[in-house]
């Protein structure tokens, strides 16, 4: 009979709820993000008909890559390091270069001098 063995012991109870954290943090920012720029975006620029894409491309989109980035980083955390600290510090790390990324795509574009 031929057994496999697994490298990495089972989850804890304490790997679980930090993954369910991570992924609750990281849904937190992608909705955070989406809801600043969502009324900017919003009304739309041709004739004022409202731009639908806000709501059924960038809403689930960047709810989804929230989740996804930090849980992410969790797990890859959590398969290299036995240290709480360094799993916290990849998820918070990870939850705000994802947070600057997608603020930074929705700001908009600044005027460059001598254009109208």
């Amino acid at each position: 009979m031929i057994t496999t063995e697994r490298k990495h012991p089972a989850v804890s109870g304490a790997g679980t709820a930090g993954g369910c954290l991570s992924a609750a943090l990281g849904a937190a920012a992608g909705l955070g993000a989406w809801a600043v720029a969502a009324p900017r975006r919003w009304p739309g620029e041709f004739e004022t008909s409202p731009e639908w894409s806000v709501l059924y491309l960038d809403f689930p989109a960047m709810v989804l890559i929230g989740v996804a980035l930090p849980l992410l980083s969790w797990t890859v955390a959590c398969r290299t390091t036995t240290s709480p600290v360094l799993r916290t510090a990849a998820v918070l790390v990870s939850t705000g270069l994802f947070l600057a990324a997608a603020l930074g795509w929705y700001a908009p574009a600044r005027d460059t001098p001598g254009s109208l």
